[in-house]
């Protein structure tokens, strides 16, 4: 009779247990949206909000003191042992978190030409460190590492056109799943695919966009007023700037990829993508944005072109 009660009441305990497993509701983590309420904040966050962030430099600004920042470069290890800027610390996107963890006061990220400095500078700020971009990268420097200049061009003029903007796109929102809950630790992850994507290539010569638009989701980083006034890819959409949110426009980016997104330079662009990439989206950025397809046109926002070509 012992041995029924003990029975009985093992099985009504392992019972209990079973009902509580089946009540039990397990919320699965839907990490873009803990990723870019985060980033976002309570102002759209930095990329939306990102003021003084390229800073004259070189040719372009004989009186800027490179002393006030610790200086990344990120060209290649032979190239900046030939020439640099004094007391730069050559860094690569994979170790320059590194780096910056030792850094007390602003950052001043340089490149070749000023574009993956921008990507780069734009991690740097999601991990909460005061980073810039010299403007036009080490090309302003001297003239002998300008890479701009061969690449201004009015080339692709005839192909731009003044059209009106059709209404951006719609889509659903990038699923990522990098297996973590937290935002800080989604986001850690999350740079690390972001750095991979730019070593495989995010940037885009204009000719194979142009020839091609309609293979692409393109978006001109640029005001009304602009798009229509200095014209653009037939087919691009116009995107205002600053609006990278879920309550603006970034539903206008497909997250099956081929997006295309471009601006005067093309440093705002990789800016950009680089919190894109970050979220989950495929973005690829111009190469010399605009100034590329007709340099001319630009009244401003353009390379000098300093060393008297």
């Amino acid at each position: 009779m012992k041995s029924n009660k003990w029975f009985i009441l093992i099985l009504g305990i392992a019972l209990l247990g079973l009902t509580g497993c089946e009540d039990e509701v397990v919320d699965e983590i839907n990490e873009f949206d803990v990723l870019v309420e985060y980033l976002e904040g309570t102002d759209g966050g930095y990329v939306n909000n990102m003021g003084s962030w390229i800073l004259g430099a070189g040719a372009l600004n004989a009186e800027f003191d490179y002393s006030a920042y610790t200086v990344f470069d990120l060209r290649s290890a032979t190239d900046f042992a030939s020439m640099g800027i004094e007391g730069a610390i050559n860094v690569t996107l994979s170790n320059m978190f590194d780096e910056a963890a030792n850094v007390s006061g602003p950052i001043l990220v340089t490149c070749y030409s000023g574009q993956t400095a921008s990507f780069a500078h734009t991690l740097l700020r999601l991990k909460g460190y005061e980073a810039y971009v010299m403007k036009f990268g080490m090309s302003a420097y001297d003239e002998s590492l300008d890479k701009w200049t061969s690449n201004c061009s009015d080339q692709y003029a005839g192909d731009l056109v003044t059209t009106a903007s059709e209404a951006l796109p719609t889509f659903d929102y990038p699923v990522l799943s990098t297996g973590f809950e937290t935002a800080e630790e989604i986001l850690d992850a999350r740079i690390d695919a972001a750095i991979e994507a730019w070593s495989n290539g995010l940037l885009i010569l204009a000719g194979d966009v142009i020839t091609d638009a309609s293979s692409y989701n393109i978006m001109n980083y640029w005001s009304e007023a602009d798009y229509l006034g200095h014209g653009h890819i037939d087919g691009a959409y116009q995107l205002s700037p600053g609006t990278l949110t879920v309550s603006g426009n970034l539903s206008a980016f497909d997250p099956a990829g081929n997006n295309i997104l471009y601006c005067y330079t093309g440093q705002t662009a990789a800016s950009s993508i680089a919190y894109l990439t970050v979220i989950g989206y495929d973005v690829k950025s111009i190469k010399f944005g605009f100034n590329n397809m007709h340099w001319s046109e630009l009244p401003g926002h353009k390379w000098p072109k300093p060393f008297g070509f």
